[in-house]
């Protein structure tokens, strides 16, 4: 394939993606149809939609956002970073119990995780606190806030430090009884997929297949244990797009229309197929 129809494909740069692009980032399987680059979940979101991205791993907030604009957006079946339960890479941390938060720094990395958070509060808490914007850096155990918003890396670095931590696979699972889908791979309605839905398949099951390879190489670069790393991709993070994940998703998009996150009327379009 030349340079020119080359995908532009964008992937998000934690640890929970590794097991969806690891076969593509090693050289296991060809990438000539594609060019891979890894950014935060919101950046790919922006170019994405800029169209400097063909297919990107976005935030499925993003999706319905952009759709209601218009853009067009098709989602590659059968491939997400969904939980089922607890997720531990998406923690509120707190040091006042949920029910007394008035104020929270939310990390601006992600959209899906500020809007299921928005949801579970309003939802479940009946809670409308304050939000501020901070950096993923930000200490959650010195913030000045009574609680702080961090996802992926920057959480699971976080765990156990404040008094009062809360899961938010955890608290959407007990809401709602079903999957929570924080990403999938998202293409442009104007692009030729070709080959490339079969490529990221293949690279999910062989990823998967590598999680312990996986684990291995990866946790003394994030300075976690390998046993963390492992259990975390292997028992926390599915990767499936299945019947039961696409009810919960569509069951976000519901609440997030109640709560004023997205416009009403967007379907959920396949680059095969449509769901309404």
């Amino acid at each position: 394939m030349d340079q020119k129809s080359c995908l532009k494909i964008g992937a998000v740069s934690y640890l929970n993606t590794k097991p969806l692009i690891y076969p593509l980032l090693n050289g296991q399987l060809l990438t000539q149809e594609i060019s891979l680059s890894v950014k935060v979940p919101s950046r790919l979101a922006t170019q994405l939609n800029n169209g400097e991205l063909d297919i990107g791993l976005i935030p499925i907030i993003e999706y319905f956002r952009a759709n209601a604009k218009g853009v067009g957006y098709r989602t590659l079946p059968n491939i997400a970073i969904g939980s089922r339960g607890s997720v531990l890479s998406i923690q509120l941390f707190s040091h006042v119990p949920i029910q007394d938060i008035q104020q929270i720094a939310l990390d601006t990395s992600s959209r899906s995780s500020v809007a299921l958070l928005k949801i579970l509060l309003a939802e479940k808490y009946h809670l409308n606190p304050k939000f501020i914007p901070c950096e993923p850096s930000i200490d959650p155990a010195s913030s000045e806030t009574d609680a702080v918003l961090l996802i992926g890396d920057a959480a699971l670095k976080n765990l156990g430090t404040t008094k009062y931590c809360t899961d938010l696979g955890t608290e959407w699972h007990e809401l709602t009884g079903l999957p929570f889908v924080y990403a999938c791979w998202v293409a442009r309605s104007d692009v030729q997929l070709g080959n490339v839905q079969k490529l990221l398949l293949d690279a999910k099951t062989l990823g998967i297949e590598q999680i312990p390879e996986i684990a291995r190489i990866e946790a003394p670069k994030l300075g976690f244990t390998e046993d963390l790393c492992k259990r975390y991709l292997q028992h926390h993070i599915h990767y499936d797009l299945d019947e039961s994940s696409i009810e919960g998703l569509k069951y976000f998009y519901k609440l997030a229309v109640k709560n004023g996150l997205v416009e009403s009327g967007q379907n959920l379009v396949f680059a095969d197929t449509e769901l309404t």
